[in-house]
């Protein structure tokens, strides 16, 4: 007897060719043929498996084989993977905070019209979205993750709302796995900064516009900090995240910056001092 389900896997996925620009958090362009595609499928499992970036993955892989026989005309390659408690239309939940506007692929059209009514294949160009990076991918995650959160807070459901914040972090932490993954095998993995060793739980970090006196403030003139909270990342306005992360989101929304990628320990100061400099010293 099949399990019920009780988690939803929402994955990412696109053309290898792709991967390294969306990995680096480059605008996918849809004159440029580039898209991601993002979906959802239903398991069941423990808690307790999905410390395991491993079998969540090879959940996904299976998906991305029934793909292939809907028309995608290139070799894909899956980018991310998030979890949520079980319930159709995650994936839905997410694309429409991408874009309001579906990429279909001429191929899949085609294939399409091949398709017979009924049949069990998903027809390909319903779930494709373009003009994104891979941080409004995350962020568009950690909205559905936040508003889960309070609407089971609100009604008192307890022990939803201690799942749902594993669940959080599973997609944050499984995010940054990824990432460092793909780095590792393209032989360009990056070197960080082990703040461990320069900040202790609850240290507040300030964020500037060049990593000296130049303070970033809000729309209400009040510096945008964070909170340490150990292993690399912090807390920022209901947030948690690495310090590049928040770093790149809030210098382009006050500073005026326009910033795709960003060292964020290079703007993140702590005592007047850049996070990079008192590593040094």
């Amino acid at each position: 007897m099949k399990e019920q389900p009780n988690f939803t896997i929402v994955y990412v996925f696109g053309p290898e060719q792709c991967a390294k620009k969306y990995e680096e958090d480059l605008l996918l362009s849809r004159d440029a043929g580039e898209w991601v595609k993002i979906g959802e499928t239903e398991f069941s499992a423990n808690i307790e498996d999905l410390s395991s970036i491993e079998f969540v993955m090879g959940k996904t892989m299976k998906r991305i084989h029934q793909e292939s026989r809907t028309g995608i005309p290139v070799i894909c390659k899956i980018y991310d993977v998030f979890i949520f408690p079980y319930q159709k239309g995650f994936d839905h939940q997410v694309r429409r905070r991408l874009s309001s506007e579906l990429y279909d692929l001429e191929t899949s059209k085609k294939k399409n019209e091949q398709l017979e009514e009924g049949q069990y294949y998903i027809k390909a160009g319903v779930e494709f979205v373009y003009g994104v990076t891979r941080s409004k991918i995350l962020y568009a995650v950690q909205s559905v993750d936040h508003e889960l959160i309070a609407k089971e807070a609100k009604e008192g459901n307890v022990k939803m709302v201690e799942l749902l914040v594993k669940l959080c972090q599973f997609n944050q932490k499984n995010l940054d796995n990824i990432s460092e993954d793909n780095n590792a095998e393209s032989g360009q993995k990056k070197a960080t900064l082990d703040l461990d060793r320069i900040l202790e739980i609850g240290d507040e970090v300030i964020l500037t516009k060049d990593g000296s006196n130049s303070i970033v403030k809000d729309n209400n003139g009040e510096p945008i900090t964070a909170k340490y909270i150990g292993g690399n990342r912090f807390e920022c306005k209901g947030e948690t995240g690495r310090s590049s992360y928040f770093a790149k989101t809030y210098l382009n929304q006050y500073a005026g910056k326009n910033l795709q990628t960003v060292n964020g320990n290079e703007y993140w100061t702590f005592n007047g001092k850049k996070l990079t400099l008192l590593r040094k010293n």
